[in-house]
């Protein structure tokens, strides 16, 4: 019997402990069997030589919108690298309009008002270049979009009035009370609500470019962070379908971990009071499916974004001062709300994902996951806070404490710094986008993007985890810049582990998964400052190469 293949003559970064490196690896039917000279040449009936590449396991983007990635390489790009200006962005969308066919929506994607001189695209802007289109913009946190006046009115909102924020959301108007064309938070599905809702082919179509886009930068797996819940988050009601029909048809490159959005779930057993469980049917929960597509954990956003100044904070945000009645942000659902799904997903056996970015945000879910535990105690229940975007000291304490697991992004500290900065100001801006400050108080932090927010691109993450350098070339908190062996293991070991796949991703060891990567330069010999130049030059995904040559 001949094994499957022979990756010889590399500098491997296994991530063991036990056994940091290695210059061989042997795989078969998909899975790791030897290491170094365990198993020679002759036993495998193909040999690749490495040429001596260093190389590390796959990078594991423990929050990355997949779809929505593959969605935006399908939409016009309105990020700041690509439409630096009002004007090209203007330009840019009044090109796809041009093009689009006639009643068809046109939507762009990925502006920062922070790069457009603080200002929001608006309505009239828009009416001027749509020639007649429907027109939806978002923003690149994703937390906020602008309409123009023939999306308004396809909405049911003749001349752009009557448009009324829920709960959770805001719709500024003009003085003469018509929306301005910016949408916040909930408010949102005011106009996404009336936008044709993606097919299952249309998402497996996205999953598709999705995957091809992120294995050329040398991720091999990704937890998309909620789907199901288009007027929240997601793009249908039947994301998942997609993603299964994307596996169905092979289209799916990645391993995918997927987050139903927590409204999508139900009390099972009809009261809907807190502690009764809140699940989907059937009993289906985390953990189902198997190393290609399962269940994880079930998502909800507690508040908004930082740079949108959304995000729910103890203090208003530097910018807004008291005459201006003040701003420090908002929950997106009532607290109680909040209260009763958390606990009635924990009871029902489900690991559970809040988005937190602002510091009071963070105090009210971890009250609640406190509360749940406190009522339905689990071991190893691993619930996690997305982004933890603001934290003091007693806030990262008490995280650890109760067993969570923050997920942060290293790469907002370049692409959203400048304007987190504007937003928190001086005393503040040392509690934003920590994650040494993590390390430090013994977590298990994994690693992740938030893509198509930021790059999705894991070596320019890595170049911000140790360097800590905003756009402009400031230095942010740079008391927070972590190692690049910090980096690769959050990476890698911190991602598995955040989705209780430890036992099968992120360390080259016996058994698991053989994903992994081989790379032009060696992370742990470069310069920090030349992180960001290191290319992917090869994916290996199960033993097959994915991407790129050897």
């Amino acid at each position: 019997m001949l094994f499957d293949t022979l990756f010889i003559n590399g500098v491997i970064h296994t991530q063991d402990p036990s056994r940091p490196r290695a210059s061989a690896l042997g795989v078969h039917a998909g899975r790791i069997i030897s290491l170094d000279d365990e198993l020679p040449a002759p036993y495998f009936r193909k040999v690749y030589d490495l040429g001596g590449a260093a190389v590390v396991p796959g990078f594991n983007d423990a929050h990355c919108h997949l779809s929505m990635v593959g969605l935006a390489e399908l939409q016009v790009d309105l990020r700041p690298s690509v439409c630096p200006t009002m004007e090209d962005l203007l330009a840019a969308v009044g090109a796809a309009c041009a093009d689009a066919p006639e009643g068809a929506w046109v939507q762009g994607a990925g502006y920062n008002q922070n790069y457009l001189e603080g200002r929001h695209p608006i309505a009239e802007q828009l009416d001027a270049v749509s020639n007649g289109h429907p027109v939806w913009l978002i923003h690149n946190s994703r937390h906020m979009g602008v309409a123009n006046t023939a999306a308004f009115e396809a909405a049911g909102f003749s001349g752009r009035r009557g448009a009324k924020a829920p709960d959770g959301g805001a719709v500024p108007i003009d003085a003469d009370g018509r929306a301005v064309g910016l949408l916040q938070e909930t408010a949102r599905s005011l106009i996404t609500d009336h936008i044709p809702i993606p097919t299952v082919d249309d998402v497996a179509a996205m999953v598709e470019a999705g995957s091809r886009k992120v294995l050329s930068f040398g991720v091999t797996s990704i937890t998309e962070p909620g789907l199901g819940a288009p007027a929240h988050i997601g793009q249908s009601p039947t994301d998942i379908a997609g993603y299964q029909a994307a596996r169905d048809a092979g289209k799916l490159g990645v391993r995918a971990t997927v987050m139903p959005y927590l409204t999508t779930l139900h009390p099972l057993d009809g009261s809907g009071e807190t502690g009764a469980p809140w699940g989907l049917d059937l009993g289906i929960r985390s953990g189902l499916g198997d190393e290609w597509l399962r269940i994880g954990p079930t998502k909800i956003l507690s508040d908004g974004s930082l740079i949108g100044r959304s995000a729910f904070m103890s203090r208003d945000y530097a910018l807004d001062s008291p005459i201006e009645n003040g701003n420090r942000g908002l929950l997106q659902f009532p607290q109680e709300m909040l209260r009763q799904r958390i606990i009635g997903a924990h009871c029902a056996g489900w690991q559970v994902a809040t988005h937190a970015i602002g510091d009071a945000a963070l105090d009210v879910v971890m009250d609640i996951f406190e509360e749940a535990q406190r009522l339905f105690p689990r071991e190893d229940a691993r619930h996690r806070i997305e982004h933890v975007s603001v934290a003091s000291d007693a806030q990262i304490r008490r995280i650890k404490e109760l067993g969570l697991i923050p997920v942060p992004q290293g790469r907002f500290v370049f692409e959203l710094g400048d304007g987190a900065a504007q937003a928190m100001g001086p005393e503040r801006v040392k509690l934003t986008y920590r994650i040494k400050g993590l390390l430090d108080a013994g977590l298990e932090v994994p690693a992740s993007t938030d893509a198509p927010v930021v790059e999705v691109n894991p070596i320019l993450n890595i170049h911000d985890m140790v360097n800590r350098k905003t756009a402009s070339g400031a230095d942010f908190v740079p008391a927070e810049r972590i190692t690049v062996a910090q980096a690769v293991h959050a990476y890698t070991v911190g991602s598995a582990y955040a989705v209780h796949e430890d036992h099968d991703k992120g360390t080259l060891t016996h058994g698991k998964l053989a994903d992994f990567v081989a790379l032009s330069e060696d992370l742990y010999a470069v310069a920090p400052e030349n992180i960001k130049d290191v290319v992917v030059t090869a994916t290996v995904v199960g033993g097959a190469l994915v991407h790129g040559k050897l």
